[in-house]
């Protein structure tokens, strides 16, 4: 007579040997996405990246350096879920094309640009500095936007299962640049009402990553948590302040982006996520 082992037991069985597969060294991982992910004005600029402005040292380079794998880093400032699906940016393909059926991870931080999220930030800093041509979405456009996105976020996570039924997937949160609790500062040039939509409009991003990572079962580093207490103005940041774009081969930090302490900080909660 045959003798069934107990679901519970296969199940521990299948995804034992699932993780192995996936985090075994060499393996294909891909990393994309848009800024957030790239690291422009991170530690050394990728020269091979040209305007994309990937960094050597953002959170995919980081853990599979630690961890051995085999990155594919297609990530790109500006990049939209568009830019992932349909077309690539800088002479680049876009960005779904490296993700092949031997890839066993695969990453990505993308809708912030699809919202207007950073550029809303630009322009709120520039009014404030008396600028001309500073543009913000006005609140109908965000929330046409925001309604739209958890579809788009859906169809970058089924390419994906399409193309690498195997990969494992791990989406990436914004860190945030306004904190909950705090006032502005001279690196945050924003009004109290202007504030105060930035951080509804990062807590509405943050309640759409959740959503969809709950909805389509794939991993998510909760970079809103990770940044709480390290926003803008606090004493260590892991968000750049604000200045006027001054973009000179990816050398100089890009405001309201990552630094390197907000790039090592995701790459901890990637590893520890990958360690489960």
């Amino acid at each position: 007579m045959k003798i069934r082992k107990p679901m519970f037991v296969t199940m521990v069985l299948a995804l034992a040997s699932w993780s192995a597969h996936a985090e075994a060294e060499g393996a294909r991982f891909v990393s994309m996405g848009s800024s957030y992910a790239a690291g422009p004005g991170v530690g050394v600029h990728d020269a091979a990246s040209v305007d994309c402005g990937r960094s050597l040292s953002n959170y995919a380079r980081t853990v599979a350096q630690r961890r051995g794998l085999a990155l594919v880093d297609v990530a790109c400032s500006g990049a939209t879920t568009e830019n992932i699906l349909v077309r690539g940016q800088h002479g680049f393909p876009a960005q779904i094309e490296a993700v092949t059926p031997d890839t066993r991870l695969v990453a990505f931080l993308i809708g912030g640009n699809d919202i207007g999220y950073v550029g809303d930030l630009f322009g709120f800093s520039c009014r404030s500095k008396g600028k001309g041509a500073c543009q913000v979405s006005d609140t109908a456009q965000l929330a046409q936007r925001l309604a739209e996105l958890p579809g788009k976020l859906d169809r970058v996570i089924d390419a994906v299962r399409r193309r690498a039924p195997d990969a494992r997937i791990v989406m990436v949160g914004y860190l945030p640049a306004v904190a909950q609790d705090a006032g502005t500062c001279p690196q945050l040039p924003l009004a109290p009402a202007e504030a105060e939509r930035m951080r509804e409009t990062t807590a509405r991003l943050t309640q759409v990553f959740e959503a969809t990572a709950a909805r389509k079962h794939v991993d998510l580093v909760r970079a809103a948590a990770l940044g709480t207490g390290h926003e803008v103005c606090a004493a260590a940041s892991y968000v750049t302040g604000y200045h006027p774009a001054r973009v000179e081969s990816w050398r100089e930090p890009v405001a309201y982006h990552p630094n390197q302490a907000g790039m090592d900080r995701i790459a901890q909660d990637l590893e520890a996520l990958l360690g489960k």
